[in-house]
C-alpha cells in the first residue's frame, strides 16, 4: 500500500476538492491533501531507503532513483500549494477559472506525475508521460484567455506529437529485447531489461535506434532545443504556481525517463552513443537558450528559457557522465527547481503589482516590492551559478567532470553560456529594480504564505551551497546506484 497510497491521495483530492462550492473549503480540502500526500511522500522514500527497491505487482516500482524524484515532488509539492494560497486570490471568479477547478486540475496532474515515478514498465511509463500532457494541458489554457488556450493547443500538440517518437523508440527497445531472447511477456520491465541487456549487443543497430527516437521524444517534453517551442509560451500563459510545476517538476519527469533508457542503453551498447547524443542536446540547448534570455521581453518567457538552459546542464551531466557528472546532474535537478519555483513565485508577485510582465514597464521594484525584489535577486544570484547557492556546487561537479572527462569543449561552451547568462539577467532585473517609477504599482500585501515559501527556497539554496545534508547525500547515493 505505500506506493499505492501516493496515486490513491492525489486522484481522491482532485474529485473532492471538486465538490467544494466555497474557496475556502476547496483551499482547506487541497492543504489537507497535500499534507497527507506529503507524509506518504517521506513514508514511501524512508522505506524504499531501507528496503533498497519496493515491488506492488507488475506494474509498479520504487528504487533509489525514484526516491530521489518522490522527494523533489514533495518539496515542490508543498510550496506551491502553500504559495496558492495567496495567489488564488487574485483569480476572478468564473465558470472555469475557480479554486476547486485549479485544485482539481493540479491534483490530476500531480497523480500523473507520480504515476511516472513509480512505473516498473517502460510502455506504462510512456503511457504516463503521455498523461503529464493531457493533465497539464488545461492548467496551461486555465485563464482562458486567446493567448493561454493557444499555448495550451501548441502545448498538446507538439508534446503528443514528441511523445509519438518515444513510443516508437520504446517499440524499437521492445524488439532489441525479444531479439536477444528475453520474454517478450517482460521484454518491457525495468528490472528484466537491466538483467538482459549486456546480452544485447546483437541488436546493437536496433538500441541505437531506439535512443535516437526517445531522446527526441522525450526531450520533447524535457525542452530540449530545437524541440522547445512549446515550453516558453506555456510557461508564460500558465497560472504563477502551475508555471512553478512545470518547470520544476514536469521537465524532471521526462529527464527521469530518457535516464532509465540511457541507462539501459548504456548496459547494452556501452554509453558512448546515448552519452554523445546527450551531449549534443545539453550543448545546444545551453547555447541557444542563452542567447534567447539576451532579447526576451516578458519574465516568465526569460524564466522558461532559463529552464531549457539548465534542462541542458543537466544533460551534459548526464552525457559526461561518471559518478561525479552524475551525481551533479542529478542534484542540479533539485537545486534547479527550487531556484525556478523562487523565481516564478516572484514572477507572480510582480504580476500582481505592476499589472504586466513586460519588464521594459516594471521599475523601481526595490522600492515598491523591497521583500519580491530581494527574492528575485537571490534566485538570479542562485540561478546563474553564484556560491554561496546549491547551484554552484551541482554546476562546479559538472564542469570538474567534464574537464576531467576530456571534454573541454562543451565546458567552455558551457561557461560561456553561463555567463552570457549572468549578462542577460543582469542587464534585465537591473532596470526593474532599479530606475523611476513611471506608475505607481498597486500595493500588494505578502501574505505569510508568501513569505513561508519564499524563505524555505532561500534557505534551502543556501543550505545546500554550504553543506549537502548527509541523509540527502546518502538517498543521491542510493540514486547513481540504479544508474551505475
Amino acid at each position: 500500500m505505500t506506493l499505492v497510497l501516493l496515486l490513491l491521495v492525489p486522484f481522491l483530492a482532485a474529485l473532492l476538492v471538486l465538490t467544494c462550492k466555497e474557496s475556502r473549503r476547496a483551499v482547506l480540502v487541497a492543504m489537507s491533501a497535500g499534507a497527507i500526500e506529503g507524509a506518504a511522500i517521506v513514508n514511501a522514500v524512508w522505506r524504499i531507503l531501507a528496503a533498497g527497491a519496493l515491488q506492488c505487482g507488475q506494474y509498479l516500482r520504487a528504487d533509489g532513483l525514484t526516491a530521489f524524484f518522490l522527494l523533489n515532488v514533495g518539496v515542490i509539492l508543498a510550496l506551491v500549494l502553500t504559495y496558492s494560497i495567496g495567489y488564488l486570490r487574485h483569480i476572478p471568479a468564473g465558470r472555469f477559472s475557480s479554486p476547486r477547478w485549479f485544485y482539481s486540475l493540479t491534483f490530476l496532474f500531480v497523480f500523473t506525475i507520480m504515476a511516472v515515478f513509480l512505473s516498473a514498465n517502460l510502455g506504462m511509463l510512456w503511457i504516463c508521460v503521455e498523461s503529464t500532457t493531457l493533465a497539464s494541458a488545461l492548467l496551461v489554457g486555465f485563464y482562458n484567455t486567446k493567448g493561454a488556450v493557444e499555448a495550451g493547443w501548441k502545448y498538446l500538440v507538439v508534446c503528443t506529437v514528441g511523445i509519438a517518437f518515444a513510443l516508437f523508440g520504446t517499440i524499437a527497445l521492445y524488439l532489441a529485447a525479444v531479439r536477444s531472447g528475453v520474454n517478450p511477456a517482460s521484454a518491457l520491465d525495468w528490472t528484466v531489461l537491466m538483467n538482459a541487456a549486456p546480452s544485447f549487443g546483437v541488436t546493437r543497430d536496433l538500441v541505437k535506434l531506439s535512443f535516437v527516437f526517445v531522446a527526441v521524444g522525450y526531450g520533447t517534453k524535457i525542452g530540449f532545443v530545437p524541440m522547445h517551442s512549446w515550453l516558453p509560451d506555456a510557461h508564460a500563459e500558465a497560472p504563477t504556481p502551475i508555471s512553478a510545476l512545470l518547470s520544476a517538476v514536469l521537465l524532471n519527469c521526462a529527464m527521469y525517463a530518457l535516464l532509465r533508457f540511457d541507462t539501459i542503453t548504456s548496459h547494452a551498447i556501452g554509453g558512448e552513443f546515448s552519452h554523445t547524443l546527450l551531449l549534443i542536446f545539453g550543448g545546444l540547448s545551453v547555447t541557444v537558450a542563452a542567447l534567447l534570455m539576451v532579447v526576451q521581453r516578458d519574465l516568465k518567457r526569460l524564466l522558461a528559457y532559463s529552464s531549457i538552459e539548465h534542462m541542458g546542464i543537466v544533460a551534459i551531466g548526464i552525457g559526461v557522465g561518471g559518478p561525479l557528472g552524475l551525481f551533479g546532474a542529478l542534484l542540479h535537478t533539485f537545486n534547479h527547481s527550487i531556484a525556478k519555483s523562487l523565481m516564478f513565485f516572484t514572477s507572480g508577485n510582480v504580476r500582481e503589482s505592476f499589472g504586466t510582465l513586460r519588464m521594459r514597464r516594471i521599475h523601481g521594484m526595490a522600492r515598491s516590492m523591497p521583500w519580491t525584489s530581494a527574492g528575485l535577486v537571490v534566485g538570479s544570484l542562485a540561478i546563474v551559478g553564484m556560491p554561496p547557492f546549491g547551484l554552484f556546487i551541482s554546476e562546479f561537479m559538472i564542469l570538474t567532470a567534464a574537464f576531467g572527462a576530456s571534454r573541454y569543449l562543451i565546458a567552455i561552451l558551457l561557461l560561456v553560456s553561463l555567463s552570457v547568462v549572468f549578462g542577460a539577467l543582469l542587464h534585465h532585473f537591473q532596470r526593474m529594480l532599479a530606475g523611476k517609477r513611471t506608475d505607481v504599482p498597486a500595493k500588494l500585501k505578502l501574505l505569510p504564505s508568501d513569505f513561508a515559501v519564499m524563505g524555505v527556497c532561500t534557505a534551502l539554496l543556501l543550505l545546500f551551497g554550504v553543506h549537502i545534508p548527509g541523509m540527502f547525500a546518502f538517498l543521491l547515493q542510493r540514486a547513481l546506484v540504479v544508474l551505475q
